[in-house]
């Protein structure tokens, strides 16, 4: 499988602290966004992030939660907290050739699947200018969270990008798939099997 390498092992990663607390709460950051990025992603339009729930039921294995500035809004957001549809969420980096080769596989699929699956992407220590220019690139409509310092490596026991995770409407962590998803035909068994959801 290829993924984008890192030079610490998965192991390594797993016993790492990580440096975000959990938070149940949501706050607005646009204070915090360079004006430069807040008119690209004016410009590039993407989806909002979708909304968290609060105190929802917890899903074990989950997403973990830690907030995230979205690419997609001004808004911040934790993905453990995101209930009622299911998601697939897809680890990349403008970085990563992998990721690049399978952003239209992605693209597509997410269009054809709009209001059954929400498609969510966790950019990996990133330059969120590049990540919405290349995203503007393949006309990607659907948003991404910004993981500026790798803190989803260890919970998600990621080496490196491409990954793509299969969450349930409950929140639950049903399968991943690790490197880039080679074609339509694995992408409907792994929706079909791991989210009921048929393409």
């Amino acid at each position: 499988l290829s993924a984008c390498s890192s030079s610490e092992t998965a192991g390594e990663l797993v016993n790492q602290q990580s440096s975000n607390s959990s938070s149940s709460e949501v706050q607005p950051v646009a204070g915090d966004r360079d004006p430069e990025l807040l008119a690209l992603m004016q410009e590039v339009n993407l989806d909002p992030c979708p909304s968290p729930v609060l105190n929802p039921d917890a899903a074990i294995p989950g997403l973990p939660d830690q907030i995230f500035d979205c690419l997609g809004d001004t808004s911040a957001v934790s993905l453990a907290q995101v209930r009622g549809t299911p998601m697939v969420v897809n680890v990349w980096a403008s970085w990563c050739p992998p990721c690049i080769e399978e952003l239209p596989l992605l693209n597509k699929v997410s269009r054809e699947l709009e209001g059954k699956v929400d498609f969510i992407g966790i950019n990996l220590e990133d330059d969120p200018t590049k990540a919405l220019q290349l995203m503007q690139d393949f006309g990607i409509s659907y948003p991404s969270v910004i993981d500026r310092s790798g803190d989803t490596r260890a919970p998600l026991m990621i080496p490196g990008p491409p990954v793509t995770f299969f969450v349930t409407a409950q929140g639950v962590i049903a399968s991943r798939w690790d490197g880039a998803i080679p074609n339509e035909k694995t992408f409907n068994s792994l929706l079909q099997k791991h989210l009921g959801i048929t393409r």
